[in-house]
């Protein structure tokens, strides 16, 4: 691991002067039998070495979560005295190990280094998270635990099964065994990362998504394998050599580099957040408050360089386009009705706005040209309230006032899609096309829908097909009314595809007035 790390730093990402440190870092001390404790950066002296580790885990579920070791306004003081070994867990032993392995003195560890009962800290070093992994010399990723109770080390045993060719008798040597969780079908290689990515919950956190994002260089601690990768090169175990990755798989950081430059445009960039949601959306998160800020931090990297507004997880500069995003299909966590779905957005605990993808635990971001798009409504004001002065952190309230034509759902558009506990209605005009018009609701149906008649469809946009120059297709928020006038909330899409589906589509706005309503 030494030598991958000393491989990237002198070909791949050479040493640059250490311009941030976390304002807390855990420091385990020159050699095994020193006490770890918590420093502050402040305290760390000029002439030593600051250069320090980043632990990305999963905390658990919410037991697993209120029993981790952590840092809290109470014990502070006791921390920087010292970390109690038998308080640690499994992951922080881990984690502290791992550093003295490779020769890091320093270890940042969120549970430990952010005060966690302490909402002022927490929200002013939750903002600081893209900074904390862009500038960590390495991020230890541990695939191999699903807990912070857990060992991310202790890898499935190996059994050494030894080889002996009945052919010819030069060729011997061993095997070397390993057990594996039972699969379905066929996932590829073994040995990669893809591997031992498929049977972790940490490549399906929200907060573990920007870390692996933002980090220059990664070691990833698999069931199966060690893999390292950095912005230029792979390795897994067993490897000879690091593999050099394809200029096409462009990183963060490469992308926002390429725009400064005047490489790519703002549209560009847009496109690359939307790639980017596409990954994150179906990520799941122990709180639904935490959706924003586990990614706010690489919101924040792009919207440094954007300058445009951050509004619960859309920028205003792409606010038509960043609206048409859709629930995907058949998750657990959906409402399963639309009652219900109205019911759970005026109960639950607020994380959006109805019209962000943040208010929907399962979603998959639209990725249209956007030079394409062409408006038919008219955004005339918008804004949403943060818990904190941090634009990109918790979101406490949002409004969209916006004017354009609305028109009733026609009553034949459900059909019978709905008994397959879905979120999709489609028809189709003539048997050779697919899907003329087609519906994405932010619920699952059920047989018989409630309050359907009370749904409504806005206009939003056009989008010209390149390929088909004289034929456009539409794009339109599904809404239904709150209990104050002309005030509504999103719950889902409504598209047309082919020339019989945008004619029929157009006709339902026909005879509408353009009106100005408000989405919350």
């Amino acid at each position: 691991m030494r030598q991958l790390l000393e491989h990237c730093t002198s070909t791949c990402h050479p040493d640059t002067p250490f311009s941030f440190i976390p304002t807390r870092l855990i420091d385990i001390g020159a050699d095994a039998s020193a006490v770890s404790r918590l420093v502050p950066s402040s305290g760390i002296e000029h002439t030593q070495q600051k250069k320090y580790a980043a632990l990305s885990y999963c905390w658990g579920n919410a037991k697993d979560a209120e029993l981790q070791f952590k840092t809290e306004k109470a014990s502070l003081e006791d921390r920087y005295v010292g970390l109690p070994n038998e308080l640690m867990t499994s992951t922080t032993k881990d984690a502290i190990a791992l550093a003295r392995a490779i020769g890091i003195r320093y270890l940042w560890i969120d549970a430990l280094c952010i005060i966690q009962d302490d909402k002022v800290d927490w929200s002013h070093e939750s903002s600081q998270m893209s900074l904390v992994y862009r500038h960590a010399f390495v991020t230890l990723c541990s695939l191999n635990s699903d807990s912070c109770h857990e060992s991310f080390l202790n890898r499935a045993p190996m059994v050494k099964i030894p080889f002996q060719s009945t052919i010819r008798e030069s060729i011997n040597g061993s095997y070397l065994i390993r057990l594996r969780p039972k699969t379905m079908g066929d996932i590829g290689d073994r040995r990669r990362y893809t591997w031992d990515s498929n049977f972790s919950k940490w490549d399906k956190r929200c907060w573990t998504f920007q870390e692996k994002k933002m980090s220059t260089r990664l070691l990833f601690f698999g069931n199966q394998n060690i893999h390292f990768s950095c912005g230029r090169s792979d390795w897994t175990e067993g490897d000879e050599a690091p593999t050099v990755k394809p200029k096409s798989w462009l990183g963060v950081s490469d992308m926002i580099a390429r725009f400064k430059d005047k490489y790519i445009s703002s549209r560009e960039l847009y496109a690359y957040w939307d790639w980017l949601l596409r990954q994150y959306g179906h990520r799941s998160v122990t709180f639904d408050k935490d959706r924003l800020p586990a990614i706010a931090g690489l919101a924040r990297m792009l919207g440094d360089v954007l300058q445009d507004q951050y509004l619960a997880g859309i920028w205003k500069g792409d606010l038509q386009c960043g609206l048409i995003w859709e629930s995907i299909r058949d998750h657990d966590s959906l409402s399963r009705s639309l009652e219900a779905h109205i019911l759970n957005i005026r109960e639950r605990n607020y994380v959006a706005p109805s019209w962000s993808w943040a208010s929907c635990s399962a979603v998959a971001s639209m990725g249209y040209q956007r030079e394409m798009v062409f408006e038919e409504s008219t955004i005339v004001d918008v804004d949403t309230h943060t818990v904190s002065e941090d634009p990109y952190g918790r979101v406490s309230g949002g409004f969209l006032r916006i004017r354009g034509k609305i028109a009733r759902m026609p009553n034949w558009l459900p059909n019978d899609d709905g008994t397959q506990r879905s979120n999709k209605w489609s028809h189709s005009f003539t048997e050779s096309s697919h899907q003329d018009i087609y519906v994405r609701t932010d619920w699952l149906h059920k047989e018989k829908e409630a309050a359907l008649e009370d749904l409504v469809v806005m206009l939003l946009h056009r989008i010209r097909d390149r390929y088909r120059p004289r034929e456009s297709d539409l794009r339109a928020l599904l809404l239904h009314p709150t209990d104050e006038l002309r005030t509504y909330y999103r719950v889902g899409v409504v598209g047309s595809r082919n020339y019989e589906g945008f004619r029929e589509m157009r006709s339902w706005f026909e005879n509408s007035q353009e009106e100005t309503i408000c989405i919350i």
